[in-house]
């Protein structure tokens, strides 16, 4: 980011004037010692910001301030934002659409946050990205926080102002060591949890000064204790499908997408009532819903996760106590019977998100398990309607072999009256009876299949075989003219229910990297619990039985020998694996489209060479058959003419079936009239290097 820089330490009068040098809606920023501030200028010398704790023990909300108190005696500059959205008015009036916001948060809402929003379009802080990844300068900003905010506090409470207070600044950074340490710290401590510095009595300050110095220090070490995941990233991103060439491959013939009805073009209505016959009771579509309603309650645990917690106990123990331990007579070495019952109650602060990015990746792995029960739906249906055309090929492939056992009963009657009249021999008579006994052959041979096929069909409806016998002989068409609708590499994102799936399974480890990231911070869970606790039962309902305890448990990861890496680094692994995942399934997708529409294009083109052999057979099976009828030619030649037609019949029958196979595997391969309405295909691709940044690729 470029700046442009403007000295306003000196109090100058001539401050003022900077409207006709500042352009409305520039992104100003002041360096302070240890930390940035950041402001958006609104004209006439007046800049909106977040004011935080900004030379202020008392936080202030998002609002005016002058240039010169913007400044505080500092050099300002103009940051140049390359990435902008909104500019000039556009982000002078974003900044004032949020005046009056008292949100304030160090972490997750600053000023930077506001004027990357008011520029950006999108909040976030470069200063937080650094001290999360460098935890020594994230302490040293924290005492230039501190050591102002004490600054301010002394001016505050000996009624200073203005320049005054820089004064004292100076002088304060020249009192005794002890002194300042000790106040900043107490500062910080009050700074960090958003309250307002309350000056207290010389008395109260001894008695909790070791409470103020440690609580502080405690949480300055913690810090630089658990961030330490730096080095650990990954470079795996999403792959668009622009970047893949297509245009040649699938080119825009203003077509349309399948509908979800998809297969009634084929004009066939048993087929469709085997289809949602197919949808209501198939067992693997059980399993499928199976899954979904699983990572439906697991999503509900998640969320489960970041809420409260409110439990009730009651016990009853019989026990001797021991009479050299700390319980003293007459209970000492004796019997006695404890009543305890207990409400408790507890809250995890879940301040770096872990708990939340565990429910949003359940919710993804949620939204993945639909968008799997979509490709299970479509890949029953495809093999429901595949294996009825097969079915149909069958019956035609059946007529065909019934015609060609006429056709050689006429040839082995021929030949019978021709051995009569002494114009062939035994030899041509078996001949011609082998023939025909494979005729029939085949003829059974197609039943058996029709049956097995049946039974298969049978199978995919979750049905028993019986239901296959019910089937009869289908009637299907040529369906619709094949043509590619248009943005077809860009829309197939959103219409392929595996890319869904494998888009959302991405999102799921993009949010599981973001909880391993958030294991690395100190986690604090707020208890609490009231009841009754006593011996025997005469007093266990009374006052005096009553039992309370509140307060906080704060975990913190200090040395693991490595395992909280180990676990981020295997994250990374899982979200490398679905980003690969994820592209392959693009470029899986975009090809079955290209060979199902090249297979089509083919298959056309050879039915039409196909039908012209088939005319050409048949006349000359024809002339061939009366030739032999008339003792002007052999049987092999009536028998070659018979075996060529019977080809070329079987080769028109399999491209006409092969040519609506491939029509339902196209209707497939563009998403079967399946559309997301999920948003997976928009989902945002940003860093993962912060444990509250939405994102679905890592870095």
């Amino acid at each position: 980011m470029e700046s442009s820089h403007l000295d306003c330490r000196a109090p100058s009068p001539a401050l003022d004037s900077t409207k006709f040098i500042i352009e409305p809606g520039a992104h100003l920023v002041s360096e302070r010692e240890g930390y940035t501030h950041h402001g958006i200028y609104v004209g006439n010398g007046q800049v909106i910001h977040y004011g935080g704790f900004h030379h202020s023990a008392k936080r202030h909300p998002v609002e005016y301030i002058s240039l010169r108190g913007f400044a505080a005696g500092k050099e300002i500059s103009v940051q140049s934002d390359p990435g902008a959205i909104y500019t000039g008015a556009d982000a002078a009036k974003r900044a004032r659409s949020r005046l009056g916001e008292d949100r304030y948060q160090l972490l997750t809402n600053n000023c930077e946050h506001f004027c990357s929003w008011c520029v950006l379009g999108v909040g976030h802080s470069e200063q937080v990205r650094r001290c999360l990844r460098n935890p020594w300068l994230g302490i040293r900003m924290l005492f230039a926080l501190a050591r102002e905010g004490y600054t301010i506090s002394v001016a505050a409470r000996n009624g200073l102002t203005g320049t005054s207070r820089f004064r004292l600044g100076r002088i304060a950074e020249t009192a005794s060591n002890v002194h300042r340490h000790v106040r900043q710290r107490i500062f910080l401590l009050h700074y960090l949890t958003g309250q307002r510095m309350s000056i207290q009595s010389n008395t109260r300050q001894r008695t909790s000064r070791v409470l103020q110095i440690g609580v502080p220090v405690m949480f300055v070490t913690a810090l630089s204790a658990c961030v330490n995941y730096a080095g650990i990233h990954s470079d795996a991103k999403p792959a668009e499908p622009q970047q893949y060439a297509t245009h040649q491959s699938l080119p825009a013939e203003q077509g349309h997408w399948p509908a979800a009805n998809w297969a009634d073009q084929f004009g066939d209505a048993q087929l469709r009532i085997l289809i949602d016959e197919a949808l209501k009771r198939s067992p693997t579509l059980d399993q499928a819903r199976a899954r979904v309603a699983a990572a439906a309650a697991y999503s509900e645990t998640a969320k489960a996760g970041t809420m409260p917690r409110v439990d009730a106990s009651y016990s009853l123990t019989r026990q001797q106590f021991s009479n050299t331990t700390f319980v003293p007579p007459p209970f000492g070495g004796s019997w006695q019977t404890e009543n305890r019952g207990l409400l408790s109650a507890s809250y995890d602060l879940d301040l770096w998100g872990k708990n939340r990015e565990a429910m949003k990746a359940a919710i993804s792995q949620y939204q993945a398990s639909q968008a799997d029960e979509e490709v299970v739906k479509l890949t029953l249906t495809t093999a429901i309607a595949r294996t009825y055309n097969q079915l149909a090929r069958l019956y035609v492939l059946r007529d065909i072999a019934q015609e060609e056992i006429t056709q050689r009963e006429q040839i082995d009657r021929i030949t019978a009256g021709r051995i009569a009249t002494g114009l062939d021999t035994e030899v041509e008579r078996k001949t011609a009876q082998a023939n025909l006994a494979m005729s029939r052959a085949a003829l059974k041979s197609l039943d058996g299949r029709i049956l097995a096929t049946r039974y298969q069909i049978a199978a995919l409806l979750g049905a028993g075989p019986d239901r296959g016998l019910q089937i009869t002989r289908p009637t299907l068409g040529s369906g619709d003219e094949v043509r590619l609708p248009d943005n077809l590499p860009a829309d197939l994102l959103s219409r392929r229910p595996d890319i869904v799936a494998a888009r959302w399974r991405v999102d799921a480890m993009t949010h599981d990297v973001k909880e391993a990231k958030a294991e690395f911070y100190p986690d604090i869970n707020l208890s609490a619990a009231i009841g009754l606790d006593a011996f025997g039962f005469g007093h266990f309902l009374t006052a005096a039985s009553r039992t309370a305890s509140v307060g906080p448990a704060i975990h913190l990861p200090i040395f693991d020998a490595g395992e909280l890496r180990a676990q981020l680094k295997g994250r990374y692994a899982d979200f490398d694996y679905a980003v690969a995942t994820y592209n392959q399934s693009l470029v899986t997708a975009l090809n079955e489209v290209a060979s199902q529409l090249a297979d089509v294009r083919s298959t056309d083109a050879q039915i039409v060479d196909a039908q012209t052999a088939q005319g050409a057979a048949r006349q000359a099976d024809k002339l061939a058959l009366a030739q032999y009828k008339a003792g002007l030619t052999n049987q092999l030649t009536v028998l070659n003419a018979d075996v060529n037609a019977l080809s070329a019949d079987q080769a028109v029958a399999d491209l006409r079936m092969n040519r609506r196979d491939q029509q339902i595997a196209l209707a497939s391969a563009l998403g079967g009239g399946f559309v997301d309405t999920s948003n997976a295909a928009s989902a945002p691709r940003a860093d993962v290097s912060g444990p509250n940044t939405p994102v679905a690729a890592a870095r």
